[in-house]
């Protein structure tokens, strides 16, 4: 006990309690399907990063520091990875891992819907990802199917999921902390997807604690509540006027091809144009367009703004990016570009678990026969 006489104890305990505090292992929501864990040594892994301009509504922070991360599948809304540097280890496929103190595992499971999303050749792949830090079990469901009787097993010693607010998650483990993410954001954002608000699904359940941070120090065995609900972080921003207003510019074009069945393609392309003077530093505007010139077998065009996109946009989204490439190679391979198109083809087939895999067959074939040609 210290007496109320003795400051110079007060102070060395208080001193070791700040020190406890700041060594804690804990449990960092971003938005969305982010979260940062870090151990009481300080290793931080970041899980699923969003990417900031297709479709949440708000950015992704730059300053989120990270020695690695971990993406549960290669979806905007999971896997910003490119906002990280190029030394950061990323991990995607499933296995047994270990970074300084922290271990985790991938255990290699669906996507929901993966039959659908696997019938146009989409990766349909969700690794999730078991973190242990300090003896505390910590996992991540990304945007699994509801998990076989074998992953829930897997699962079964976990102190916290981190998973979707639906029920058919939620009831599969009873004995961990639920974290539900991936929801609409309204506190953050006016933007409207095709997400729902939290609120409904907490509504008439029991041990629900509503943080008023985005931290939580997690120990093993919690017992102070069934559900556990952040606050995003304060870093997070809603997007600009700029890219609202591109949005706006781009359901114009929308708009004006429902109304008529013969296309006025210069009215369209001076809208494209309208929205990538708005916001030239995301690739929406310049891909409708490319996408358009391409249709148009306007190849030079398509080339010359894929070109100047790909400088002008600092982070552009996996997906967008993927076709982007695919779309300059073709544009490469029609006016007879063969090596700048190879280029487009190498990249696209080393980014083998990100790009669709009809794409990743048409990359491998081209790179094949240009080599024997050579």
């Amino acid at each position: 006990m210290i007496k109320r006489s003795s400051p110079f104890l007060l102070f060395i305990f208080l001193l070791i309690h700040s020190y406890v505090q700041a060594q804690s292992p804990k449990i960092e929501y971003i938005a969305h399907a982010a979260f940062v864990i870090e151990s009481s040594q300080g290793t931080r892994v970041v899980i699923d990063p969003y990417h900031s301009y297709r479709q949440m509504g708000f950015t992704f922070p730059e300053d989120i520091p990270a020695d690695f991360v971990l993406i549960t599948h290669p979806h905007y809304d999971h896997d910003g990875s490119q906002y990280f540097s190029k030394n950061t280890p990323i991990f995607r496929d499933a296995g047994v891992y270990q970074y300084n103190d922290i271990f985790f595992t991938g255990i290699g499971s669906k996507h929901s819907f993966a039959e659908q999303i696997g019938k146009s050749g989409n990766q349909n792949y969700n690794t999730i990802w078991v973190v242990e830090i300090d003896g505390i079990k910590i996992a991540h469901l990304g945007d699994n199917e509801v998990p076989t009787a074998e992953e829930i097993t897997q699962l079964a010693d976990v102190d916290y999921i981190i998973g979707h607010p639906r029920d058919a998650y939620f009831t599969l483990f009873p004995n961990a902390v639920y974290i539900p993410n991936h929801y609409l954001l309204p506190e953050i954002t006016k933007h409207k997807n095709w997400m729902q608000p939290v609120d409904g699904w907490l509504k008439d359940k029991n041990g629900v604690v509503q943080l008023t941070t985005n931290t939580y120090q997690p120990i093993q065995e919690d017992t102070s509540a069934k559900i556990l609900v952040f606050t995003p972080s304060s870093k997070v921003q809603e997007w600009s006027t700029a890219y609202y207003k591109t949005i706006e510019i781009l359901k114009e074009v929308s708009e004006l091809q429902k109304e008529s069945e013969v296309q006025d393609d210069e009215a369209i392309s001076k809208i494209y144009d309208k929205a990538i003077q708005s916001a030239p530093f995301v690739m929406d505007g310049y891909y409708a367009k490319a996408m358009m010139l391409s249709r148009k077998q306007k190849y030079q065009e398509t080339i010359r703004l894929l070109e100047q996109a790909f400088v002008a946009v600092p982070d552009i989204d996996w997906g967008v990016e993927a076709k982007a490439r695919g779309l300059l190679a073709e544009a490469y391979v029609a006016t007879r570009q063969e090596a700048l198109a190879y280029q487009q083809y190498v990249w696209l087939h080393r980014h083998q678990r990100i790009v669709n895999k009809n794409t990743i067959d048409k990359a491998a074939t081209f790179i094949k026969n240009y080599l024997e040609g050579k």
